[in-house]
Order: C-alpha cells, then sequence, then structure tokens
C-alpha cells in the first residue's frame, strides 16, 4: 500500500468513527430530553407483529405503566385479556383466559421495558444510533451488546421527547411493535400498584416448575 492510499484509508477510518461519535452524542441527547425528570409514565398501547414476510398479526390494545428503575404493569385489554406485572424482583403473568398464572423471576437486563427510564443501564447494555428523523419523529437504533436470545435489535420513535413507538426484532426476524397514545408523565404510582395476588382457583406455576425469567 502507498502512502496515499493509507493516508487515504485512515482518514475514512476516521470519518467514519466521527460520524459514529456524533450519532451516538444526538441519540443521547434525544434521551436525555425523553428522561428528563422522568420517574414514571402511563400510556395507552396498541400492539401488532410484523413477520419477516411483512405479513401483520392481530392487533392488541391496553394500557401500561412504568415506574423508575424496574417495575411496570403492562394491562392488554383486547382480544384477549392478559395481565403481566413487575415489582423489580418478580413478575406475574395473568392469562384470564386461561386461569393460570406464571411467576417468573425478573432479572432480564436487555428487557427495553426495564431500562427505557435508565440511562445507565441502557449504556451498559445497549449500543446507540440516531438514525433519522422525518420532520415529526425522531428514530434512535439500539443494538445489544451482548447477543440476547429473544431480541436482535429495538428501535424507539421519539416525538415531542415522548417514546411514541417501540419496535423490537427478535431471532425470527419478526417485528413486535407498540404505539403508544395518551402518554402521562409520572403519575402517581405506589409500591402496591406493582404486586399482584393471583385469585382464588386459578393455576399457579412458579419460577422452581419452569425455566429462565422474565
Amino acid at each position: 500500500m502507498n502512502i496515499n492510499k493509507l493516508v487515504l484509508s485512515v482518514s475514512l477510518f476516521l470519518c467514519q468513527v466521527s460520524i459514529a461519535q456524533d450519532s451516538l452524542t444526538k441519540a443521547n441527547q434525544i434521551l436525555d430530553n425523553v428522561r428528563k425528570d422522568l420517574t414514571a409514565m402511563s400510556a395507552d398501547f396498541e400492539q401488532y407483529e410484523t413477520d419477516a414476510n411483512e405479513r401483520m398479526s392481530e392487533k392488541s390494545t391496553g394500557k401500561m405503566w412504568l415506574n423508575f428503575p424496574n417495575q411496570f404493569k403492562w394491562e392488554y385489554l383486547s382480544p384477549a385479556p392478559q395481565l403481566i406485572v413487575a415489582n423489580g424482583e418478580q413478575v406475574w403473568i395473568y392469562d384470564e383466559d386461561l386461569d393460570q398464572v406464571t411467576i417468573k423471576r425478573q432479572q432480564s437486563t436487555q428487557n427495553p421495558i426495564y431500562i427505557l427510564l435508565n440511562k445507565q443501564e441502557t449504556e451498559k447494555n445497549y449500543t446507540l444510533e440516531f438514525l433519522a428523523s422525518d420532520g415529526t419523529i425522531q428514530w434512535i437504533s439500539m443494538l445489544p451488546k451482548v447477543p440476547s436470545d429473544e431480541i436482535k435489535q429495538v428501535w424507539l420513535g421519539i416525538v415531542d421527547d415522548k417514546i411514541r413507538v417501540l419496535k423490537l426484532k427478535n431471532q425470527l426476524d419478526n417485528i413486535v411493535a407498540f404505539e403508544f397514545d395518551n402518554i402521562k408523565k409520572n403519575p402517581q404510582l405506589t409500591d402496591d400498584f406493582f404486586t399482584f395476588t393471583p385469585p382464588e382457583d386459578v393455576d399457579v406455576i412458579s419460577d422452581n416448575d419452569i425455566n429462565g425469567a422474565f
């Protein structure tokens, strides 16, 4: 390699590093604005899944609540009722139609639901990149730093410092999308709100009976 090619290669590498750093800085600035003074949030959501052939599943609707640092409640209202509650230590999954409650350990640090409010956990577990802005919505990509059995990539769509869209690509290359509306900042939420007592006469499957965590 002659000196001119070497200089060109170094220049291109430094340019790529600079672009990547600018993209990371932009992504962090956007998320910092989202998290500013944010300790909790609630929203209505619509969920759907698109497969590799762009076929879309039936849409689900419901409500969600997040509370810093790692509490959440995810309530599906239609088409099938389901409740997912996490108190920071364990997760209850109540399938009303099945009369079944599954209890799991809460320890999946890559689950973006847990880390949206937590800057340190986001930076620890994901590589951020600002993708584009269409004038209304700003898109950020999040790639797991450690390969995950469940998540290959995450995209956040942000409007007016609020997360309006969350997309997850799983290992089957299906994309699960959540679209949020009626977003409320810092609702008053207590620890009791993030606990769950299984109803009587339902089957309860504990973490001792299954593998994995949520």
